[in-house]
């Protein structure tokens, strides 16, 4: 559905109140998808900041990945990030159910990176993505 849904909408969506609990929701549940194997003798902590609040300022959210376990805190983490990655409120929905390649968005400058950009390329990999249900409008 999100993948019809017009930027504008998602956009007023992303500056109401919903905001914080949308993203608080994605972010709580990234652990759970976390495919051990892969992640294996992964130690890093990556943080991304979802800009476009209405204030001007970033959601942060501290992604901390070790021993094939992960856990997300609010704010930076105490860990300095192998990467940051910076990316708008809108975009960042579309990225998350698979509207938006990351490479694409990459080099279309809708997500900056800062740090180890090779981690970045393969962090995707390390998750066992939940299948999206077929669209019954597609």
């Amino acid at each position: 559905m999100l993948h019809r849904t017009p930027d504008e909408r998602l956009a007023r969506l992303m500056r109401s109140p919903a905001r914080r609990a949308i993203l608080e929701g994605i972010f709580w549940q990234m652990p759970q998808y976390l495919d051990r194997g892969r992640a294996t003798g992964v130690n890093a902590a990556v943080l991304w900041r979802i800009a476009g609040r209405p204030n001007g300022t970033t959601d942060d959210f501290a992604l901390l990945i070790a021993h094939g376990h992960a856990r997300v805190a609010r704010g930076s983490s105490v860990e300095p990030p192998i990467v940051t990655m910076t990316i708008d409120g809108v975009d960042f929905l579309r990225l998350i159910t698979g509207a938006l390649d990351p490479m694409q968005a990459y080099f279309g400058g809708k997500i900056e990176l800062a740090g180890d950009i090779m981690f970045a390329a393969k962090l995707g990999g390390l998750f066992r993505m939940p299948l999206a249900r077929p669209d019954p409008l597609a």
